[in-house]
């Protein structure tokens, strides 16, 4: 249970997941172990296969909401904030890895800004890195490149300018209506607080990848182009993150080899 702290704003985290047991008992893991305090968790689940255990996030001090299987992303958020009592809500996916100064980076960052320039912002961290599982390796993203499961902006703007129901890309379009209200767009400066997991043919954990919307490439193939980072997965993640992200190495080397 996280004990509020009235000296600092209220971030309601928005949790999204469908049938992804393994990788949702690391991003909960990875909401118990973050360092700002003052938080709330809201996991908006439509899994008909692995339903959440509502246990394991009131445990937390979260609680869940449950959507008809097959609900669109956008429709699952906007469920989520509609639930939230922050000022704040900060966008986490199901299948990434968060540090534990995550939101501390994140918060901190968009309220410095807005004290600065005096105007509404949003969020989002980047450069960032890629955790590849398969291959076991940790790249860099491209400079102009910023993960939608970073995000983090406003209740109240959310209020104007809601998530678009949309089957893909809700968060681009967030991003996009925002700052067409007149929102900047605050960059995170915090590389190794985010991982953004990819783990493409994991078919127990619906493994799934990012198509570019211009050229159909797929990413796994492009972040081969990315440089590696310094750092390897052993020397970035806890040994509880590890426990789960080692046999599902072991499960996409072996379907890879077949």
């Amino acid at each position: 249970m996280v004990v509020p702290n009235s000296n600092l704003p209220l971030v309601s985290v928005i949790l999204t997941t469908r049938d992804r047991p393994r990788l949702l008992s690391v991003a909960l893991a990875c909401y118990r172990h973050q360092t700002y305090p003052n938080r709330e968790l809201i996991v908006v689940d439509d899994g008909d296969r692995h339903p959440v255990d509502p246990r394991a996030v009131e445990g937390l001090g979260g609680r869940v909401i449950r959507a008809a299987p097959g609900t669109l992303l956008g429709a699952k958020l906007n469920r989520g904030v509609e639930q939230a009592r922050g000022a704040w809500c900060q966008k986490m996916d199901d299948d990434d890895w968060y540090a534990p100064d995550f939101l501390e980076a994140m918060i901190s960052a968009v309220e410095q800004e807005r004290k600065k320039v005096c105007r509404p912002s949003i969020a989002i961290l980047t450069p960032f890195l890629f955790f590849e599982v398969a291959r076991w390796e940790v790249r860099r993203s491209a400079g102009h490149n910023a993960p939608g499961a970073t995000l983090l902006f406003a209740r109240e703007d959310w209020e104007q300018h809601p998530f678009r129901a949309v089957p893909r890309d809700e968060d681009v379009w967030f991003v996009r209506d925002q700052q067409r209200a007149g929102l900047e767009v605050v960059l995170v400066r915090a590389l190794e607080s985010f991982l953004a997991v990819r783990h493409r043919g994991s078919l127990q954990d619906r493994g799934h990848t990012w198509t570019h919307q211009g050229n159909g490439s797929i990413l796994e193939d492009g972040l081969q182009e990315r440089p590696l980072h310094r750092r390897r997965p052993e020397d970035l993640l806890p040994e509880w993150a590890l426990a789960v992200y080692r046999p599902l190495h072991q499960e996409l080397s072996t379907a890879a080899a077949t």
